[in-house]
Formats: structure tokens, C-alpha cells, sequence
């Protein structure tokens, strides 16, 4: 199938602006990736922005030993209840989108109450996820990365009519999705930033392996490289 010409385009739109969508429908959509085009492009920097990203842990194991029936339903499952997740507990973040069977989940300032959102979401579906949904796979489970950090977020105009594209890099970002590779079922890694000015409680890994795999990667300041620190979730 072609291009759209500018009449099917036209068109297009035009049902697009159509769609009746009740206000927290909206809202929820102002935050993900593609918006209705308004004229105006935004170029900020967000100096303490905070950044969750989580992943699921030996989902690439269970795609190899899964029927695809069985695969389907499990990530459409999940990738629905955690929408749900941060919908009701992340509402105050300002940007998510989706990365295959993660999610990457930003508020452009670091205070209290979106720290609270944020551990929120993933204290929050982990136990969902043990107690529900992962109950029969039990090699499956949830890990990520939150992190204070500088980020810049961007807009460009989309291919299709009406609509502009929005995203966020930095090393913020970076950061989070490397780091969010070495945490385990259930474990929350915090950058140095975020765990020495926020009062959060933490445990240190400081091991060889967990050293060597830090060296490994790619880009990362020189405080950020040291040790892994682990969120620990109070008593």
C-alpha cells in the first residue's frame, strides 16, 4: 500500500477529530508519543527530571518455550494492566511509552510526590504481577532503574496529518535503561543522584561481577559507574 494523497489524508484527520474521548482519555494521551498537531513545537530542558524504566525479566526464555496463543494474551495482559498501572498511580508523570515488554515512564520535575508516584507503579504492579498474573510463570517477573537526571524533551511533525511527534533524550535516559538491565525479579536500581539527596533507603553491590558489568557499559558518569544501589522497600 502507497502514501496516503493529500485528499485520504484530509480525510483521515478529519475522523480523527472526530473521536469523542472523555477527559482522562485526553489526558492520557497528551502524555504518550503522538499528539494532535496545535502549531507549536515545544524544546525543553528538565534539569532534575525523574526517569523509571522497567523491563520484564527471561521474557525472550519464555517466547522460545511458549505457544504464540500463550505469548499474546500474557503481553497484552500485561502491557494493558501496567497502562492501567500508571494511569492510576503515575498520573502525574508528564510522558510513557511503551519498549516492547517494558516501559519507560518520565515527570520533568524530582519532588516527593513524584517519587511516591513512581515507586508507586512498581511496588504496585509487582505484587499485581506475583499475585495475579505471573502467578503460573514463576520465572517471569518485573526489574527496572529510576533515576534523577537532566533530559531534553523535543517535538517534530508527523508523517500523517494533524498529528506532531514528541520524545524525550538525554542521559537521564541513558542511564536508566542500562541500568534497569541489572536488577533482578522485583528490584529497583537508583542512580547516586536520586539515592543520596531523596532519603531513600538502599542496600550497596559493590561485588566484582556487578563492577565489571558496570565497566561494560557504555557512557556512564564516573559516579554512576562505582556500585549498584538497590531501592529497599520499608518494613
Amino acid at each position: 500500500m502507497g502514501l496516503l494523497d493529500s485528499s485520504e489524508k484530509f480525510a483521515e484527520s478529519q475522523n480523527l477529530l472526530n473521536i469523542e474521548l472523555d477527559t482522562g482519555a485526553v489526558e492520557g494521551l497528551k502524555k504518550m508519543p503522538v499528539d494532535m498537531f496545535d502549531g507549536v513545537y515545544l524544546g525543553k530542558v528538565f534539569s532534575n527530571a525523574l526517569v523509571l524504566c522497567v523491563d520484564l525479566r527471561n521474557f525472550s526464555d519464555f517466547i522460545n518455550h511458549q505457544d504464540d496463543e500463550v505469548v499474546f494474551k500474557l503481553i497484552k495482559e500485561f502491557t494493558s494492566n501496567l497502562l492501567s498501572c500508571i494511569n492510576q498511580f503515575g498520573y502525574g508523570c508528564s510522558y510513557y511509552k511503551f519498549l516492547g515488554d517494558g516501559v519507560l515512564v518520565i515527570w520533568d520535575e524530582t519532588n516527593e510526590t513524584t517519587i511516591n508516584e513512581a515507586l508507586g507503579v512498581f511496588d504496585t504492579y509487582t505484587e499485581f504481577l506475583n499475585e495475579e498474573l505471573f502467578k503460573s510463570y514463576e520465572t517471569l517477573g518485573l526489574g527496572g532503574a529510576l533515576v534523577e537526571e537532566k533530559i531534553f524533551k523535543y517535538e517534530i511533525s508527523a508523517e500523517v496529518a494533524q498529528l506532531k511527534y514528541r520524545d524525550y533524550v538525554g542521559y537521564g535516559i541513558n542511564l536508566a535503561c542500562r541500568l534497569q538491565g541489572l536488577a533482578g525479579i522485583e528490584k529497583l536500581i537508583l542512580n547516586e543522584r536520586i539515592a543520596l539527596t531523596r532519603g531513600l533507603d538502599f542496600t550497596v553491590d559493590e561485588s566484582p561481577q556487578t563492577l565489571k558489568k558496570l565497566a561494560d557499559m557504555k557512557g556512564l558518569k564516573k559516579e554512576d559507574s562505582r556500585r549498584v544501589l538497590f531501592y529497599k522497600k520499608p518494613s
